[in-house]
């Protein structure tokens, strides 16, 4: 059987034969994590797909944008590009977001304009390409405001709503795929000190919605610095802030808890707002089993849209009630199973935990019979062995994941096993990525 772990995360610990171990920190060392995982190994022949520098690579700007005519009338500017696209702008839009130094603070990024100082329907006096790469325009109030061309193509509108996410920056995938096009690994020191391996994490994270941190100490303060570097600092939860827990231990009503076989799920259901990621990392298994389980719900769900189009429809636009439930802590939350962007309408957020699931209510008598078809639907999918991704997390290997896409699970195990966890808020996470992605485009 080929070593699992060359083909599931290549290239982990590079320069791993100068990784200097601290003498409080112990991490087995890359041959032992290989053989430990390659002993687990459900699959052989897998191959991997580029390396962490397929990250790398700097984002550039577009080429200059040059406007050909521009056409206003009573209500809006319209503006006609070089490569033949037009697009058009209200007139009180264009005055909103004037960018002077007037109009909007440039240290703070905030806006100033009172918008009850402009009239509803304002009309400029005057407008006019400069060059062709901007646009100036004059106000009835002598005001100016000039837009850079390419800023206005950016933030065009007239031709419909378009969403947030890029779906060019996402890889959905079943078994098949993500065998053939596995993420690369990345090294905890490596992490910690190099911002180009840090930002090629960020981005591993978001297009493949799980990512691995080889040679992470096995003290739990280890995970805590690598979600410092990814979200500034960890969410804390009635789990606590850093956790290490084991099946031996009841210490929460969940059955991640006990040794039990895990379908795969998302957490944190029953919060308003889940975390965004999670972290796992086994540091101890005396015993058989505890596989470990990822599914792409975002690939599931947009297999269900193609398949079976009215139990997506139900799914994404019926609220459903959560809960968790302790003899101190009663905890709801609703929402659909399949939350879409109101901007775009795609798939933003998957919200999946059957184990969470709070009694029905709120439900039309009508409609119980196709949420049950909708539900089997989609657990179906989840749990088709085609769509699964099993693995065996062992010690020095961190696994961080997407909470609103990825599920995660485990098969049933025997013996003690001993796991450290956190989680990110999604907020810190995609808004440091956001800052560090525009530092790089200058």
């Amino acid at each position: 059987m080929l070593p699992l772990l060359r083909h599931l995360i290549p290239d982990l610990s590079k320069n791993a034969s100068l990784y200097v171990h601290r003498s409080h920190r112990s991490v087995p060392s890359w041959g032992q994590t290989c053989r430990a995982i390659s002993a687990c190994s459900r699959a052989s022949g897998l191959k991997f797909r580029g390396n962490n520098q397929q990250y790398r690579e700097k984002t550039t700007t577009s080429s200059p944008v040059a406007m050909s005519a521009v056409f206003p009338d009573s209500e809006a500017v319209k503006i006609c590009w070089l490569d033949g696209s037009s697009a058009k702008f209200h007139n009180i839009w264009l005055r909103d977001h004037c960018q002077c130094k007037q109009c909007y603070n440039h240290d703070t990024h905030q806006k100033e304009l009172n918008i009850l100082d402009v009239p509803l329907d304002i009309q400029p006096v005057n407008v006019a390409i400069n060059d062709q790469n901007s646009l100036s325009i004059k106000w009835p109030d002598s005001h100016e405001t000039i837009y850079d061309a390419e800023w206005l193509k950016k933030h065009s509108y007239s031709g419909g709503t378009k969403p947030l996410n890029h779906k060019d920056e996402l890889l959905l995938w079943d078994k098949k795929t993500i065998e053939s096009n596995m993420p690369c690994g990345f090294d905890f020191t490596n992490v910690l000190s190099d911002d180009d391996e840090l930002f090629a994490l960020f981005q591993g994270i978001i297009r493949y919605g799980f990512a691995f941190v080889d040679n992470t100490p096995t003290e739990v303060g280890a995970i805590e610095e690598v979600a410092t570097k990814l979200g500034g600092f960890v969410r804390e939860t009635h789990y606590g802030k850093l956790w290490e827990f084991s099946n031996e231990v009841l210490e929460h009503a969940d059955t991640a808890y006990t040794a039990l076989y895990l379908r795969g799920h998302t957490d944190n259901t029953y919060f308003t707002n889940p975390a965004a990621l999670q972290m796992l990392h086994c540091i101890g298994h005396e015993g058989t089993g505890g596989m470990n389980l990822l599914v792409d719900g975002f690939f599931a769900a947009e297999k269900l849209k193609k398949d079976d189009k009215d139990s997506f429809d139900f799914l994404s636009s019926t609220t459903l009630p959560f809960h968790y439930k302790s003899e101190s802590l009663h905890l709801k939350a609703h929402g659909p199973i399949i939350e879409l962007d109101p901007f775009g309408g795609g798939i933003s957020r998957i919200r999946f935990n059957n184990y969470d699931m709070e009694t029905l209510g709120g439900i039309k008598y009508a409609d119980i019979p196709q949420y049950y078809k909708a539900l089997r639907s989609f657990t179906g999918l989840t749990c088709a062995p085609e769509n699964q991704f099993w693995f065996k997390l062992v010690p020095g290997l961190l696994l961080i994941m997407g909470n609103w896409r990825v599920l995660h699970g485990r098969s049933s195990f025997t013996g003690k096993r001993t796991m450290h966890g956190c989680y990110l808020n999604g907020d810190d996470f995609f808004g440091m990525y956001r800052a560090k992605a525009a530092a790089r485009s200058m």
